[in-house]
C-alpha cells in the first residue's frame, strides 16, 4: 500500500516529506482551494522531488490548462476531482500518453458503483473521498464498508480524512484493492504545511 500526501506548495517542507519514502506528492491546481500550489513552479523547490511521483489535482479545468501544468511541473500523474467526462480522459490519454490518470468519485451511503464502469477504460486508478460540498476534499472520512460493493478490477486511491488512529480500520480493509492512501489536512499544522513526524509516524504504524 503506498502513500499520497496531498496538498503541498512549500519547499522546505516538501524536501523533508520525500525523504520519509513517500509515494506521491500532491499539488492542488484548484484556485478556490486553501493549499492552491500557485503557478511558479521554482516555488516549490526541487530538492526531494525525484524521490516520488508529482500529481497534479485539477477541477473542472480545460485540457489546454491540464496540458500545460503538466508540461509546466512535470507532473506524472494527474487527479481528476470534478466532474470531467469519459471524453475528457479519453482525449487527455491522447494528449499527455505519459500521464497517469486517477479519476475521483464522491463517496456517499446510495453510490452507484456502476457509475465507474465507462471510465475504466480511459483511466489508471479511481480516488474515492467523501461526498461533501468541497470539491476539493472536505476532510471527514465516510463509510469505508461501502467500498466492499466495488468490483476492485481498477485500483484506487483512499481519501478523505484519513487520519493516524485510522491505521487500525486500515489494516481491516483486506481484500480491497487500495492502491494508496492519499493524506492531506488530517497532517497537518496549517494549510498546505504537513507535520512531518505524524506522517512518519502513521507510515511506521502501518508498517510501510
Amino acid at each position: 500500500m503506498k502513500i499520497k500526501v496531498c496538498g503541498m506548495r512549500q519547499a522546505q517542507n516538501i524536501a523533508e516529506i520525500a525523504q520519509l519514502g513517500v509515494d506521491y506528492m500532491g499539488f492542488i491546481f484548484y484556485e478556490k482551494s486553501p493549499r492552491y500550489v500557485g503557478t511558479s513552479a521554482p516555488e516549490w523547490g526541487q530538492k526531494g522531488l525525484n524521490l516520488c511521483q508529482k500529481v497534479g489535482v485539477f477541477v473542472n479545468h480545460s485540457l489546454e490548462f491540464v496540458i500545460e501544468k503538466i508540461n509546466l511541473f512535470q507532473l506524472d500523474l494527474v487527479q481528476l476531482h470534478g466532474s470531467e467526462s469519459v471524453e475528457f480522459c479519453h482525449n487527455l490519454r491522447l494528449r499527455a500518453s505519459q500521464i497517469e490518470i486517477i479519476k475521483v468519485f464522491s463517496i456517499g451511503e446510495d453510490f452507484d458503483f456502476d457509475e465507474l464502469n465507462e471510465y475504466k477504460p480511459v483511466v489508471d486508478y479511481f480516488l474515492f473521498d467523501t461526498k461533501g460540498k468541497n470539491l476539493g476534499g472536505n476532510g471527514v472520512t465516510f463509510n469505508w464498508e461501502i467500498l466492499r460493493n466495488y468490483d476492485n478490477e481498477i485500483p484506487f486511491f483512499l481519501s478523505g480524512g484519513i487520519d493516524i488512529q485510522h491505521t487500525e480500520e486500515i489494516k481491516q480493509l483486506k481484500g480491497l484493492n487500495i492502491h494508496a492512501l492519499d493524506i492531506n489536512s488530517k497532517f497537518e499544522v496549517s494549510a498546505g504545511l504537513k507535520e512531518v513526524e505524524k506522517i512518519k509516524k502513521f507510515m511506521e504504524l502501518l508498517s510501510l
